[in-house]
């Protein structure tokens, strides 16, 4: 793929979805960040803040690829972030934090925190969804992966284990057909990062003398099933049966082709192309392991030499093990006890380090219910906006406010929203209401509310500071739902709304409300769609 083969985004909101997943993928292969960089722009012209997170997250991962250095780094894990919050959605806020904790290798970002808030507001929303998330699916075993992932660098492998296990559920989320491509290469990738994440927790294990652990940890981690290997791209199948062949001698099977301390000559040859050197690392050092169970000290250390030389730091604590083995034929027995005491504080460390995170994941679903408690004490849940109660609360404080400030009030209602209701079904409907709320939120300012009073019935109550010119938001309003891309939810389908505006002294608000729906009442018999405004 080039530059020139993806000129623009399809027109197709859902369409420009699945391409920008897509996309994240072929980043993997071949990073085009510019690329990127100008999609995720048209999807931001577009309206599409879901469309612009996920182009913004494969620009991050290919300048991650291409070693574009921190700043640039850090600039799109901004911007993928800003996005993602700008949009609303918790789920892409996840992946945005998640991604961050990842990519950005800086001292100053809190890792643990980054991760806890992801981890707490994806289990979050997927408690407290309703039923079906939707489109919105798509993205969730992304968030955990990539929070798995980050758990790895951490070199907290169960926990990475916790969110992998997380993600597979997520995967079998129902999904629309047009749309039911996209988790391929998220359950790919699960595939291979089980494998990994399971060899890097047993070397661990067995640095530090914990064998028989590290036998469990190996024999009971997640193999591919028939159906995932087969879907494996050829050489990622090739790197799998590397990852299980450790995996099996550290289990202790005896039944493998060779023996367990025997080097496989011919997947040793069709790993050669592999873009990690590592992974016929994983070969020498399954037979280095078999040997050193045998008590044949001389050729263990001899393999796991042959294994240091193509490791690096990607899997620290393969390549940990593998100097530890390649070691233990050192005559110097002070400086073996020195590497023991050394491998067994890391983990003592590594432990305490898990035990801190496990309090920081906890720390943060409790933060999360108290936020959840308050959200659902003042806000509406289908729509996001202000409910009756956080309504009263403000009008309370407005009765009391000086002769002098003024309030706009904006009541807005969805013409013939039982009609969306039967034609369309109530899914639908909700659908809509949602994106009559967010377009509500577009226009208010710091200091202002929306609310959903009830049904398709909205409010607008707007601070106006002594001086200000009033603004006639009502005609905006209605505009903005008229312009929205409404067939993106379903084919044929047209919305609008009626809306009436009456501006006055804050105290008065009970009047300028009931003026406010008056001139609703007066926009609906003039035709519906449109606006009536008084000012005052």
């Amino acid at each position: 793929m080039t530059s020139a083969t993806v000129p623009e985004l399809p027109r197709d909101r859902l369409t420009a979805r699945v391409m920008a997943h897509a996309l994240v993928e072929q980043m993997q292969v071949s990073p085009m960040p510019e690329v990127l960089g100008r999609l995720a722009e048209q999807a931001r012209s577009a309206g599409w803040p879901e469309v612009r997170v996920m182009l913004l997250h494969g620009q991050l991962i290919a300048r991650c690829l291409q070693n574009s250095g921190a700043r640039a780094i850090r600039q799109s894990a901004d911007a993928m972030l800003n996005a993602a919050q700008a949009g609303g959605d918790e789920i892409l806020i996840g992946l945005a934090l998640a991604s961050r904790a990842l990519f950005i290798d800086d001292l100053g970002e809190d890792v643990g925190g980054l991760l806890a808030q992801a981890v707490a507001m994806i289990d979050d929303t997927l408690e407290f969804a309703d039923d079906a998330l939707g489109l919105r699916a798509l993205e969730v075993p992304v968030v955990y992966v990539e929070c798995g992932q980050a758990f790895h660098r951490l070199g907290l492998w169960e926990i990475e284990e916790e969110m992998y296990v997380r993600a597979a559920a997520a995967l079998t989320a129902p999904l629309p057909p047009v749309a039911r491509s996209v988790p391929s290469f998220t359950r790919r990738a699960l595939v291979i990062n089980r494998l990994e994440s399971a060899l890097a927790l047993s070397s661990a294990m067995i640095e530090v003398g914990l064998r028989d652990p590290a036998a469990r940890v190996a024999a009971t981690s997640i193999r591919p099933t028939p159906s995932e290997r087969a879907d494996l791209p050829a050489m990622w199948a090739v790197e799998a049966l590397a990852l299980e062949r450790f995996l099996d001698v550290v289990a202790g099977r005896t039944d493998l082709p060779g023996g367990p301390g025997h080097v496989p000559a011919d997947l040793y040859d069709q790993l050669a192309p592999s873009t990690w050197p590592g992974y016929r690392a994983c070969l020498l050092l399954a037979a280095a392991i078999a040997c050193h169970d045998d008590g044949d000290v001389p050729s263990a250390a001899r393999l796991a030499g042959r294994a240091a030389g193509f490791l690096d730091d990607t899997k620290p604590s393969l390549t940990s093990l593998a100097l530890c083995l390649a070691a233990q034929d050192c005559r110097d027995r002070t400086a073996l006890r020195y590497a023991r005491h050394v491998a067994d504080q890391r983990w003592q460390s590594r432990l305490a380090v898990l035990g801190a995170m496990r309090s920081r994941l906890a720390a943060a679903r409790v933060l999360r219910q108290g936020e959840r408690l308050t959200r659902q004490a003042n806000v509406d849940a289908l729509t996001g906006l202000a409910n009756r109660h956080a309504e009263t609360a403000l009008l309370a404080r407005l009765r009391r406010r000086a002769p002098q400030e003024r309030l706009g009030v904006v009541v807005v209602d969805v013409d013939h929203f039982k009609q969306v209701n039967d034609t369309y079904g109530h899914l639908v409907g909700d659908e809509v209401l949602r994106a009559v709320g967010t377009l509500l939120q577009a226009a208010t300012r710091p200091g202002d509310l929306a609310i959903r009073r009830g049904g398709d019935e909205m409010v607008l109550l707007i601070d106006l500071p002594p001086g200000d010119d009033v603004p006639v938001l009502a005609d905006g309003i209605v505009r903005a739902v008229a312009l929205h891309h409404w067939e993106d939810l379903a084919p044929g389908l047209r919305v609008g709304v009626s809306a009436g505006q009456a501006v006055g002294p804050a105290r008065d608000v009970d009047r300028l409300i009931e003026e406010a729906d008056c001139n609703l009442y007066r926009a609906k018999d003039a035709g519906r769609g449109r606006a009536v405004a008084a000012a005052g």
